[in-house]
């Protein structure tokens, strides 16, 4: 290993690398030829690595991958000029036969060979680079001389012409990262993978192959406005410069600003101060009741004769007066709150309401994938988050490795800590959001195959704007107080996680003005309904271990049921054709064998009756 400089990367090539990773029967996961090279200078057919890309021959070909022919991995890596910015990697593996191979090398000792063809690249675009590396590994091997290696300079050169830095901004950056499919895989706890990303936690995604665990995890990165495209500088930032902690001056002013918020300007902001504006207060009250014994006692002085007194009414005329009073202070209908709006927010651009967010920086890392000899790395002191994708069962097997770990193929979600499980909970407000979500998506896919994603409503696009609307208003009602009644929609429990997080700490410390201008709140706040109440039960016994439980046991029971009920159905029918065939003969029997016949109906029947009873 030695320590390189700035390498290849430039701001002019949106590829730096591209690379053959093979496997040695002796010397495992090795480089075996990079163009151009990855030391400078030096050769290409070196496998010799820059210390801070000494993993990735692990990466490119993952763990397990002797299971597949064929598997893509998405992965980070350090840029060598600067730890603080990251480099892409995309590889395309293919397993072949070893007889298919034209020239046979010494090393070839077993009866398949696996190799990846391996793109480093400066620019997030995982789709577009995935698509054309499939063809062009596919082709390589097809040729089955791995020494011809001028297909791989011509690749070189051909990523670079068609790539560019304007692909981040339009639709070719989500190529393969369907968030329609995304939805539809995890239903409900897409919103909770979605919510559970800003709490910046130790998140493992547990799948096999490689291609569908990072493409998951991509995806749910694709939902976050801007994340993808320019949110994941420090993402492969394994040991970062000390970040400075708040000045304590700015966390006194901060807290200043909180006071008063609380003490003077709180129903400016809550939704209770327009039901505190009419109903009356216990000093209203009071005087309103005195001055209705004044007048009452007035009218009956002047019933009664005598003469009202300072503070009584001079005439009966006036008790008139005393109802104009209790209409005074009748409480008049209040307009309804406004509500988020998603126009309003759809009219702003990312740098009006300060996104991308900075998520991942300061120790907080994201790796579509990691290979084994990133276990100890992760347990680093100045790493305190991160998502990463694992193959390896030794990630789950740490159980002190992670706060969560999501085992896709398994459909289970393992909370280590009961506190973010709690965090972690929908609200009404957000079953409401991800259910109508889910039925929009759901419904343009049974348009048929030919419509699917064919409309804005329903598609990507769609779905992404829909998370884009309810992350600014997650982030706008949550620079109120923490006691506010709109932290319920939102879950408090979670909202107070989300407040202690580093990005969350640095983001409100200075808000943008323009996300500070709208109007905070859910978008599905409303009255709870009958369809809330279904809502959370079908969550509840869909999403949640208790509730699975339950279903299975349920359809345990009812197939046990559905199975006693077939059988008596037979044993009945049986009975009856049995019947009514020996009524048929019975018109030509004898006495004594229409007396066997009853008799054997009689059986029949009591048979019948006895496997009933059995069931």
């Amino acid at each position: 290993m030695v320590e390189a400089g700035c390498g290849n990367y430039s701001p002019i090539s949106p590829v730096m690398h591209v690379v053959v990773v093979g496997f040695h029967h002796k010397k495992g996961c090795q480089v075996e030829y990079a163009h151009p090279p990855l030391i400078p200078g030096g050769d290409s057919t070196s496998s010799e690595l820059p210390s801070q890309w000494r993993n990735l021959p692990s990466l490119a070909l993952p763990d397990g991958s002797h299971n597949w022919d064929s598997d893509t991995v998405y992965f980070h890596l350090p840029a060598l000029h600067n730890p603080r910015k990251t480099v892409f990697g995309i590889s395309c593996y293919r397993q072949i036969d070893a007889e298919k191979i034209k020239n046979k090398t010494s090393d070839i000792t077993r009866g398949t060979v696996q190799k990846s063809v391996c793109v480093l690249s400066r620019l997030p675009l995982y789709g577009q680079i995935q698509v054309k590396m499939s063809l062009i590994t596919q082709a390589y091997f097809e040729e089955g001389d791995f020494n011809n290696v001028e297909l791989i300079k011509e690749t070189y050169s051909n990523l670079n012409s068609c790539l560019s830095d304007d692909m981040l901004h339009t639709q070719q950056l989500y190529v393969g990262l369907s968030a329609r499919d995304f939805i539809l895989h995890f239903k409900q706890r897409a919103l909770v993978l979605f919510k559970l990303v800003l709490l910046e936690r130790k998140v493992l995604f547990f799948k096999s192959p490689v291609r569908e665990l990072s493409g998951h995890i991509l995806t749910l990165l694709s939902l976050f406005p801007g994340l993808l495209e320019a949110g994941l500088d420090e993402a492969a930032c394994i040991v970062p410069v000390d970040t400075p902690n708040p000045s304590p001056l700015h966390s006194l002013v901060e807290q200043e600003q909180v006071d008063e918020v609380d003490t003077t300007s709180v129903r400016s902001v809550s939704p209770t101060s327009s039901v505190h504006s009419y109903i009356p207060t216990s000093d209203s009250i009071s005087n309103l009741s005195s001055k209705v014994k004044d007048r009452l006692s007035g009218a009956m002085g002047y019933i009664a004769g005598g003469k009202p007194g300072p503070s009584q009414s001079p005439s009966v005329g006036d008790l008139s007066q005393v109802a104009e009073v209790g209409e005074e202070v009748i409480p008049t209908p209040v307009e309804e709150p406004e509500l988020p709006s998603f126009t309003k927010v759809s009219a702003l651009t990312l740098s009006d309401l300060g996104l991308p967010m900075r998520v991942y920086t300061a120790g907080n890392l994201c790796h579509p994938y990691l290979s084994l000899p990133y276990l100890d790395i992760l347990t680093q002191p100045s790493i305190h988050g991160y998502v990463i994708g694992a193959t390896n069962a030794l990630f789950k097997a740490k159980k002190d490795l992670s706060d969560v770990v999501i085992d896709i193929d398994e459909d289970t979600m393992v909370f280590r800590d009961p506190e973010l499980r709690r965090a972690l909970a929908l609200t009404t407000e957000d079953l409401r959001f991800i259910d109508t979500v889910i039925r929009v998506v759901g419904s343009d896919e049974q348009r048929g195959e030919f419509m699917e994603g064919v409309g804005w409503e329903g598609g990507d696009e769609w779905v992404r704007a829909q998370f884009r609307f309810y992350l600014v208003c997650l982030l706008r009602t949550s620079l109120l107080p923490q006691d506010t009644a709109e932290m319920h929609l939102y879950n408090s429990h979670y909202t107070a996680q989300l407040r202690e997080t580093r990005f969350h700490t640095q983001w409100r410390a200075d808000p943008p003005i323009d996300l500070v201008g709208l109007v905070p709140g859910h978008p599905c706040q409303g009255a709870v309904g009958v369809a809330d109440v279904k809502l959370r039960l079908s969550h509840t016994m869909t999403n949640t271990d208790g509730g699975k439980k339950v279903t299975a046991a349920m359809a345990s029971t009812g197939r046990a049921v559905a199975g006693g009920i077939g059988a008596a159905k037979g044993a009945f029918s049986s009975w009856f054709g049995g019947f009514k065939a020996g009524e048929r003969g019975s018109k030509e029997s004898s006495p004594v064998e229409e007396k066997a016949g009853e008799i054997t109906k009689g059986e029949e029947a009591a048979d019948a009756v006895e496997k009933i009873d059995e069931l």
